[in-house]
């Protein structure tokens, strides 16, 4: 008989953060009938000794792709998951107790998802903070609102509508924000969320996705599937106000926090942004103070480039300086 829960975790040289994961999956779910698909991928053998001291747990299961990245890695573990419903977590992440009532209330609704907030947390464990949903009841409104966080780490999803969503493998940042907007296109969900963190969003100071620099390329990307689930949706004729106002919000927001690497394409993407919603305005806090600065979006990004441009070396020259104080001292 098939399991009720499969959960997926990529995983790459963190055998110490992926032993966490696995364990916090198996203590939030010790009554449910469950597998936990466990894909290392590229060059890395520090996975093994983790297998071997779950070797005799059944549940968990190995699938080593030897050329491979984190999304290639989901791609492989959605396809062989048995479960009827599916949740990814990623290895250097863990669950929290309110996953375990996540679960019973998509069973118990029949419904194709659940969404909850995720807690970040420094890898210490000392500051946490909630990072909230948007506030909204349509699905599709919410997958798309931020361009920063994605809805997929706090998310269980029915397998048999995300079962054919494939992750892309030719990206470096955004992954599991392109995966949402493309569930989002895919059709409708029936929804709902809770209100408690179900997953451990931890920041730390080994390699991840997140730290990549944003570039003009993977810009572009994200602008771009943007404006592509924008004109699907609209084609489809499920292009409502609340949606076409999210995907304006997300170009602004994506727009702000990357303008100097694509100034160019960028300032495009904004006056796309406020032709689509005309009052959107980008999610970070400065704007909620001052909303007469989202209204002048455009020619503010410009006079702050020069600034922005000396600021953003000296906060990547800070980050490397305490990273290398950090190795020395450890």
């Amino acid at each position: 008989m098939p399991p009720l829960l499969s959960i997926v975790i990529p995983t790459h040289k963190r055998p110490r953060l992926v032993a966490r994961a696995i364990s916090s999956a198996l203590d939030v779910y010790k009554s449910v009938d469950l597998e936990i698909l466990v894909i290392p991928n590229g060059q890395d053998d520090t996975w093994r000794a983790v297998a071997e001291q779950h070797g005799h747990d059944p549940r968990i299961q190995w699938h080593y792709l030897p050329a491979g990245n984190a999304c290639a890695a989901r791609n492989h573990g959605l396809a062989k998951a048995q479960g009827a419903y599916l949740r990814f977590l990623d290895d250097d992440d863990y669950l929290l107790p309110a996953a375990a009532g996540q679960l019973e209330l998509i069973e118990r609704e029949g419904l194709d998802a659940c969404s909850a907030p995720l807690e970040s947390t420094t890898a210490d464990g000392i500051r946490r903070y909630s990072i909230e949903l948007p506030v909204t009841d349509d699905f599709g409104a919410a997958a798309i609102h931020s361009a920063t966080i994605s809805l997929t780490q706090g998310s269980i999803f029915r397998t048999n509508r995300i079962r054919e969503i494939r992750w892309r493998e030719d990206v470096d940042l955004y992954d599991d924000y392109l995966w949402m907007l493309d569930v989002v296109t895919a059709g409708e969900m029936t929804w709902t969320k809770i209100p408690a963190p179900v997953c451990a969003y931890v920041q730390h100071d080994g390699a991840r996705l997140s730290r990549i620099r944003r570039s003009s390329q993977n810009s572009r990307i994200l602008v771009d599937a943007l404006l592509h689930a924008h004109r699907e949706l609209l084609t489809q004729g499920r292009l409502t106000p609340r949606r076409n106002e999210a995907v304006a919000t997300a170009l602004l927001t994506h727009a702000h926090s990357a303008f100097p690497a694509s100034p160019v394409y960028l300032g495009a993407a904004i006056r796309k942004a406020k032709v689509m919603a005309p009052s959107a305005a980008p999610l970070q806090p400065i704007f909620e103070r001052q909303p007469w600065l989202a209204r002048h979006l455009l020619p503010i990004e410009w006079a702050a480039l020069a600034p922005r441009y000396v600021t953003r070396g000296y906060r990547r020259a800070s980050w490397f300086v305490g990273r290398m104080l950090d190795r020395m001292n450890s």
